[in-house]
């Protein structure tokens, strides 16, 4: 079979690793490179550089719905001038390489854009991904949507369901991705965290300003956001347990758990609204922050907690369990 993968940044060494494999067993690999700071984690196979627009082919056109929630537009600042250039070059890539079977993720700009591509050709677009619950498991998803290609039809025994589900309640059975490093992996983590964020760095200073903010955008977001984790801890507070609580655990952006899966529900100050126009007017929501919190903490959202009681922001350290001990429900 012809495959090609698409680079993504750190998960490109993980293709890497698959597509060896593959070419092992005869196929043949290419890759789709549009951040050539990593193109060398692609090692095996040919590569195909989307390259960079040049303000010639920078052009103002109606904006993809593949990339309506894009998070360099959204929060990095990158407009939607390039989508063009890179629609084309894809789809060249496409047209040229003729492959059976494309395999990526569905998270940056020229992922999604590479999607909506190969729908058009009737490429399958695979999603290799751990799941949830149980963790330790892997599907292979559909595109840009959660539904896997190849189902597994066994059940978990009723009494293994029910230890999972409350082991998820107590917040004891953990995804595999939420789970910190060992002391002894500690240092490893860190180390391959500067390394990728150093790697990330040259890609911008190479001239990828599509998916990748400016150092000094970084800086305002991440100083913007410190202000405003200040704000929420101000206006904290736990809820009475007296009142009829609803819980809405705020979903981390950008992430594509939200930002592709959760289309077209992204706007969560917009849901938190909807929440409480919804609700009888002595109920109240209790929104929790997300552990790793980035750009979902808005100006707006803390500005709506100030004006309106109905709107508990939960202290920063409180934990699942004791927001749920504390609600009659989540909506998530």
């Amino acid at each position: 079979m012809k495959i090609v993968f698409v680079e993504n940044r750190g998960k490109t060494v993980f293709w890497s690793a698959v597509a060896r494999e593959l070419m092992r067993h005869g196929h043949d690999v290419s890759w789709l490179v549009q951040n050539p700071a990593y193109a060398s984690a692609a090692e095996v196979g040919t590569r195909f550089f989307l390259g960079f627009p040049k303000t010639t082919d920078l052009v103002d056109a109606p904006i993809p719905p593949a990339v309506l929630t894009d998070r360099g537009r959204q929060y990095f600042g990158a407009g939607s001038q390039h989508y063009s250039f890179y629609a084309n070059r894809i789809a060249v890539a496409l047209d040229d390489l003729n492959p059976d079977v494309v395999i990526g993720e569905p998270t940056l700009m020229h992922e999604l854009l590479t999607i909506e591509e190969c729908n058009r050709r009737n490429i399958p677009y695979l999603h290799p991904t751990m799941t949830r619950y149980p963790a330790g498991r892997f599907s292979i998803l559909s595109g840009a949507t959660q539904v896997p290609l190849m189902v597994n039809h066994n059940s978990l025994p009723s009494t293994q369901l029910l230890e999972q589900a409350k082991g998820i309640v107590a917040g004891s059975s953990l995804p595999s991705y939420m789970k910190k490093p060992s002391s002894f992996g500690a240092p490893k983590h860190a180390a391959r965290k500067i390394l990728g964020q150093s790697r990330v760095s040259l890609g911008w200073f190479m001239g990828e300003r599509f998916n990748t903010p400016s150092p000094l955008r970084k800086l305002a977001l991440q100083r913007n956001l410190r202000t405003n984790l200040k704000s929420w801890e101000a206006l904290a507070r736990l809820p009475n347990v007296d009142n009829s609580i609803i819980l809405y655990p705020l979903q981390m952006q950008p992430e594509a758990n939200i930002d592709v899966w959760g289309r077209p529900y992204v706007d969560q100050f917009a849901f938190i609204q909807r929440l409480l126009e919804a609700l009888p007017t002595n109920d109240y929501v209790a929104v929790k922050a997300n552990p790793k919190a980035k750009y979902e903490i808005s100006e707006r959202l803390l500005e709506l907690a100030r004006k309106d009681p109905r709107v508990i922001l939960l202290p920063l350290d409180c934990s699942m369990v004791e927001a749920q001990n504390r609600s009659v429900g989540v909506v998530t």
